[in-house]
């Protein structure tokens, strides 16, 4: 089933291979994929556009998928980040959710199994934001 709303993937990764396919996985399913070699790139990437979830490596020369997804936080505190990652290492895994990850998937891939978390991080975030904002606007009328 393909979304309409046309969302905005960031896949952020050294491996031109996994980006080729995650693209084409991405574009498949009709989102829309920007992709970004390391986290300086990403970082200049949202910028200019706030993805509505971002897939990110944690083994990167330059700048790690850690340090990458703090910088990420600041940026966009509520944009869902999921890392992708060969390491299995259980501190390799609170590492990352510690530096703002919301999940994880381990390497090889499953392109399934990729499509099926970002599609439900997108919905709970997106239900989050609706959350605050019907809390904002419910606030703002009692205090008026």
């Amino acid at each position: 089933m393909k979304n309409n709303l046309q969302e905005v993937v960031l896949v952020v990764d050294d491996s031109p291979e996994s980006l080729g396919m995650l693209n084409v996985t991405l574009n498949t399913q009709g989102y829309t994929a920007l992709v970004a070699l390391n986290g300086i790139q990403a970082l200049s990437i949202v910028e200019k556009i706030a993805p509505d979830v971002i897939l990110l490596d944690a083994v990167m020369p330059e700048m790690d998928g850690f340090e990458t997804c703090k910088r990420l936080k600041q940026m966009l505190p509520n944009t869902p980040i999921i890392f992708m990652t060969g390491l299995t290492d259980v501190e390799d895994i609170v590492k990352g959710f510690e530096a703002g990850g919301i999940d994880y998937v381990t390497k090889p891939i499953s392109p399934d199994e990729v499509i099926i978390r970002i599609k439900t991080h997108i919905q709970t975030a997106k239900l989050a934001l609706s959350a605050q904002d019907a809390l904002d606007h419910a606030g703002n009328n009692v205090f008026v």
